[in-house]
Formats: C-alpha cells, structure tokens, sequence
C-alpha cells in the first residue's frame, strides 16, 4: 500500500510538471512567434528605407527590439542561418514591377522567386508592413515610385528562434526530468514518514496480538476436546471449540492481511511454475463440495501456462474465491473456473449462480471487514477474504475485478 502511494505522488508530480512545461513552452512558443514577426517587419522597414534596399547594409541595426533591446544583424549570416532569401522589388508609380532583385543585387523573375502575389499585394496596399501568404512584407515612398522588402516568415526568424527553443527543451528536458523524478521521489518519502511509521505500528501491533491470542486460544480448544472426551457429546463444548476454531481462523485473515500489505513479493517467492496445474489443483478439492451442495461446477483450464510468481499466493487466491462462489452459490446452481491467455497476460474468472452482490454493495466488497450479508454475522465470514484476494493480485501486480447481477450470478476477473 505504501509504495503504491509513494508511485502515485511520483507519477502525479511528474504529471503536473509535464503539463506546466508543455503549457510554458506554448506561451514562450507563441510569444516568439510574434516577437520574431515584429522584429522581421522591423528588418524589412530597415532594408526598405535604405537607399540600397535589400542589396545595401550587411550590418542591420534594429533599435529597441521588442525582446532584445538594441540588436545588430549581419544580414548575410540572416540569410545562411534561416535559408530564406530577401528580395527588393521596384515599384512605379502605377504599381508596376521595374525591376526585382535578391539581396545580393542580382535580378530575378518574380516568378523564380515565388514572389507575384506578394507583388501585386503590396502594389494595391498602402505603405507600410504587410503579409501575404508566407511572406512579410514592407513598403516604402521613393522618387521614383515603391520599393517593396521582401522575406520568406515562414522560414524566417520565427522558424529559426522555434527550431532553437525546441532544441534547448529537447536537451534540458531530460535531465531535469530525471532531477523532478528523484526529488518527487524523495519528497514522496518525506511526506508518507508519518503514515510509513504508523502504518508499521498497525502491522506489529496485529501481528503481537495475533501470537498472543493464538496459544490461549489453542489452549481452550483442546481443553474443550478433553472434557468433551470425558463427559461426552455436549452442546456447550461443541459451542465452545467452533468459536475458538473460529476466532483461530479470524486471526490467521489478520496476519496474512498485515504481510500482504508490504505490497509485491520478494525476488525469494518468485518462481517460474504452471499456472494451469497451480489453479487445476486449488480447484480440484471443491468437487466434492459441489457434490454436498447439489452444484454444477466446471473447470476450463488449458495446460501449458507458465507463470513467474508465488505459487502458495495464487493457491490461497484461488481458494478465497472458490469459497466465496460456494458460500453464496444456491443449490441446483452453477459454479465454473475458466484460465485463459490474453496478450501477454493471463486472466482466471470465478462465475457463480446465486445470490449476486447488489449494486450499493459492489463497490466496496473488497474494503476490510466489509460484509454483504450483515444481517447473518454467524456464517463465518469476516469481511476480510477478498481484502485478502486484492492484496495478492495488487502483489502480482495485477488486478481483481467483479461484477455481478443481483440475485442472479456474480463473477471475478483476475488480470495476472
């Protein structure tokens, strides 16, 4: 139980750093995204109003950018570093193309550019920043009409500061994952020291107290077999040892509920065995019992399963369930055990006609001391069976599952 808690605080912590830092590196990536398409636009007014246009000022100045302050570009570096070529467009007074040039001053055709539409664009637009498509764009008043600087956004500043931050979040976040893991870790530990120590001051105590109990107890049942012995068949004797044998079992449920808690089994209690022949055989004493009580009981369990675990741990499963089918099964009913494989995983289901477990019930029939049939505190059910059962499965690391219709048929599902 104890380090199931501490893997959830683990796994939680982890959860919420993951999400705050995909939620950071949103707002980082959008506020890039628009502070790069600010200081492109800033670029492109520069290179506009140069006498030169996109073929002068290899040093560009960008004064008060919006995250750097001052920030002085070589605009050839610009170029090679984010693959996106700068273009510089001639304008006449009617919006017509004179002449287009790359930023080294060479001409080219707007259509080996890629660069008509923006063309006519910013012929029609006034003065001023633009965007068309995936490209930026800024216009600029000459003597002899417009002159428009042109860049690629879409691989520009805004891809090389993303590409550059995905980087850096690609690099760091694997070690400060590791370090959030180990200080959740260490945290978890922190936090559950209170619970750990009186958790295993709840166990020593039961523990005490079931070897305490269990020599008077042994003490009074063969005292009572002596005198039963000795004055013969009596109804108060046989009252007395049924309730010691039954305290007896009470205590032994108590302990094993105590050293089941420590959660998975040791490296000691795992063995590789058959799980077809382990279950076969904690089935195979109920025969007789379905016999007694006029039962249809069936076994589907296919040979060939092998299982690494504790194999005493899955007999004493199997005979929690079985019994609890029996105890609740009715008489001209069914009971049946089927083994099967599912991927990777094998499952074990108990079905059981008869009384069922109500609805109100269901979700909380595997809680200690919990009891269906309070109403009948004499039958030898202490509530603590299926607490039992669950702790097993929890230390295969499985699960245990029912379900059921009352009054009708009840079944549980072991995911091993």
């Amino acid at each position: 139980m104890i380090a199931q808690l501490r893997r959830k605080i683990v796994w939680m912590t982890v959860g919420v750093l993951f999400l705050l830092v995909l939620l950071a590196n949103m707002v980082t990536h959008l506020s890039v995204v628009c502070t790069c398409g600010q200081l492109t636009e800033q670029l492109l007014a520069v290179l506009a109003e140069s006498d030169e246009g996109v073929r002068g000022e290899s040093q560009i100045k960008l004064e008060k950018g919006p995250l750097l302050g001052t920030l002085i570009l070589d605009k050839e570096a610009l170029v090679a570093l984010t693959n996106t070529p700068l273009y510089g467009a001639e304008l006449d007074r009617e919006g017509q193309l004179r002449v287009l040039t790359d930023f080294r001053g060479e001409e080219v055709s707007p259509e080996t550019a890629g660069v008509e539409k923006v063309i006519r664009q910013a012929a029609q637009r006034a003065v001023g920043g633009g965007k068309c498509g995936g490209f930026r764009y800024y216009k600029v008043e000459k003597p002899y009409g417009y002159y428009v600087a042109m860049m690629d956004s879409s691989q520009g500043l805004e891809t090389l500061f993303s590409r550059h931050l995905l980087k850096t979040m690609a690099i760091l976040g694997v070690p400060i994952l590791l370090v959030v893991i180990l200080i959740s870790i260490f945290l978890s530990k922190l936090v559950l020291r209170p619970t750990v120590a009186a958790f295993e001051k709840q166990k020593q105590f039961i523990s005490d107290a079931g070897h305490e109990l269990k020599t008077p107890l042994a003490a009074i049942s063969v005292n009572a077999a002596v005198l039963q012995d000795e004055l013969g068949e009596n109804k108060y004797m046989d009252c007395i040892r049924s309730e010691a044998e039954r305290m007896q079992g009470l205590i032994r449920q108590m302990l094993d509920v105590a050293c089941l808690e420590d959660g998975a089994e040791t490296p000691e209690q795992r063995i590789r065995f058959s799980l077809s022949e382990v279950v076969y055989q904690s089935a195979l004493p109920f025969e007789s019992r379905a016999f007694e009580q006029n039962i249809r009981y069936t076994m589907e369990i296919p040979e060939g399963c092998g299982y690494t675990g504790d194999p005493a741990r899955i007999r004493q499963l199997m005979a929690i369930l079985l019994d609890n089918a029996f105890k609740y099964g009715r008489s001209g009913g069914e009971v049946s055990v089927k083994l099967q494989r599912e991927g990777r995983r094998f499952v074990i289901e108990v079905y059981n006609t008869g009384q069922g477990i109500s609805r109100e019930d269901l979700p909380h029939i595997f809680e200690r001391f919990y009891r269906c049939d309070k109403a009948r505190p004499g039958n030898g059910s202490y509530g603590l069976g299926l607490a039992i059962a669950q702790s097993i499965v929890q230390g295969c690391r499985g699960t245990l599952t029912a379900e059921s219709e009352y009054g009708a048929w009840a079944r549980f599902r072991v995911t091993l």
